[in-house]
């Protein structure tokens, strides 16, 4: 499979995160940078999408990072890069100064990217260190609610009877949107149509008008268009069923699709070469904020935390980058550059 990508002009956006009390610190020790030895942080805080506002990823980071910012009392800038399959995201922060103010906010794509990208201006890596993983969950497996079916066996059914004829979207080529549907038609022998979309608001939006049939997304961006009956949740793609998803059956309880598992993370790196104190300051702080919004009942974070230390986060991102490599290769999923 052979899929022209072309690289779009990044956008750029920030939203301004005011910070709350300085004295609500909640006891995070103080860190030294190597270069300046002035407590960190002293100035805001930037974080990096790959993905336009409005989508998932955004509705969840923005609540985390006003706690952050009441946390560490400094500003967190929330700064959309969208456009380059994540890439112009992911290299900006890589080639950023190794100092804890400038992070990235990426899902599994970024790790996808190093297995389908040769010429890459930077390497996943050794570039990038991760600060922590804010979760993981299982894809919601998403039909448009005009399609006549109500469950991933009879969404297989009617792809075979339709070959080629139902269209998934995807919000990144080659990532886990896009490997997932792939491997649903590797394990239940259907053929669907990819329509690639720069960003996810447009493609929710067309699913949910039924110009595209399916799509593979976190629960949360497609929960508000659920109760309309605008699109229809036939099945989760995780190991387990997510809390966010407890009546949702998993794609593997589908015959034939037992061994259909796929998950996504969304995680927070920084440049290599990064202080140690610092990325520590840092995990704590998101941490904190996972641990702190997961208990308010918020609909926008729909995740299950890890909760990782830096070298757990160090070894967790290890072990993903070397599954999503073999999962790119076993796809046969390639990008012409």
């Amino acid at each position: 499979m052979n899929i022209m990508l072309s690289r779009a002009a990044p956008h750029y956006q920030a939203l301004l995160l005011a910070p709350l009390a300085l004295s609500l610190t909640f006891g995070l020790p103080g860190t030294a940078t190597a270069e300046s030895g002035k407590q960190f942080p002293s100035k805001p805080i930037r974080i990096i999408t790959p993905f336009p506002a409005g989508g998932s990823t955004d509705n969840f980071l923005r609540p985390i990072a006003l706690r952050i910012a009441k946390t560490l009392g400094q500003p967190v800038v929330i700064e959309p890069r969208p456009g380059g399959n994540t890439i112009i995201a992911s290299s900006a922060v890589a080639k950023s100064a190794p100092d804890g103010y400038t992070l990235l906010i990426a899902v599994n794509t970024l790790l996808t990217n190093a297995a389908l990208y040769h010429k890459l201006s930077y390497n996943t890596g050794t570039d990038l260190v991760p600060v922590t993983y804010l979760g993981e969950d299982g894809f919601a497996i998403a039909v448009s609610g005009s399609l006549p079916v109500t469950n991933l066996a009879g969404l297989i059914s009617l792809a075979k009877s339709r070959p080629g004829g139902l269209t998934y979207g995807t919000s990144t080529t080659g990532g886990t949107t896009h490997l997932g549907p792939v491997m649903l038609e590797q394990m239940a022998g259907i053929k669907l149509t990819q329509v690639p979309y720069k960003g996810g608001p447009t493609l929710l939006s067309d699913l949910g008008s039924g110009i595209i049939d399916l799509a593979f997304d976190g629960y949360s961006g497609l929960a508000p268009m659920v109760p309309a009956g605008r699109i229809r949740v036939i099945a989760q793609s995780g190991n387990k069923r997510s809390p966010s998803m407890p009546d949702i059956p998993l794609a593997s309880e589908t015959p034939g699709l037992e061994k259909y598992s796929l998950k996504f993370h969304v995680g927070v790196y920084a440049p290599a070469g990064t202080p140690k104190p610092v990325l520590t300051r840092l995990n704590l702080a998101f941490r904190q904020a996972v641990a702190e919004e997961s208990k308010s009942n918020s609909t926008a974070f729909n995740l299950d935390p890890l909760n990782l230390d830096v070298d757990e986060s160090a070894h967790y991102f290890q072990k993903e980058l070397a599954f999503w490599t073999d999962a790119v290769r076993r796809s046969g999923v390639t990008i012409q550059e």
